[in-house]
């Protein structure tokens, strides 16, 4: 399987398992002391599986992985990406406790997510668009319009 296939399968498994979750969440559980308790398990999780994404083995393993988080800017990325999950773990447990759907939440927010991103994606990044990109969007859109329909 090619890598980012493989990337992509992880990050669907982990989507279906993230939003099953959510929406098992009973209405009695204060929302961030469920993300904190969430956030204990996946640290444990990412420590455990360290030493086999890593590309050095051996004792400095934790050396070398984390001396790239003493830049200023890795700091300032994990301080957006640290504010990111959080809006994104709050906002879904609220969807979902609020009566959201199962089905399409995840399809709306994405969608959406995706529109707002080619603007800072082209700008910041540099990435290209093309026609057929603006007819995704198009479609984008139109399926957002068809969702959100009652």
């Amino acid at each position: 399987m090619k890598p980012l296939l493989f990337a992509f399968a992880l990050a669907i498994l982990g989507s279906v398992i993230y939003h099953t979750g959510q929406k098992l969440v009973p209405p009695s559980v204060q929302p961030l002391a469920l993300l904190m308790g969430a956030y204990a398990v996946a640290f444990a999780l990412a420590a455990l599986a360290l030493p086999w994404v890593q590309p050095a083995g051996g004792a400095g393993v934790w050396r070398e992985a984390f001396a790239g988080l003493a830049t200023g800017s890795s700091l300032r990325a994990a301080l957006v990406l640290g504010v990111g999950v959080l809006l994104i773990e709050v906002g879904f447990l609220l969807a979902y406790r609020w009566g959201g759907s199962l089905q399409w939440s995840a399809v709306v927010v994405n969608g959406a997510a995706a529109l707002i991103l080619v603007p800072i994606a082209v700008g910041a990044f540099r990435e290209s668009f093309s026609p057929v990109k603006g007819l995704g969007m198009a479609l984008v859109l139109g399926g957002l319009a068809l969702l959100a329909r009652r």
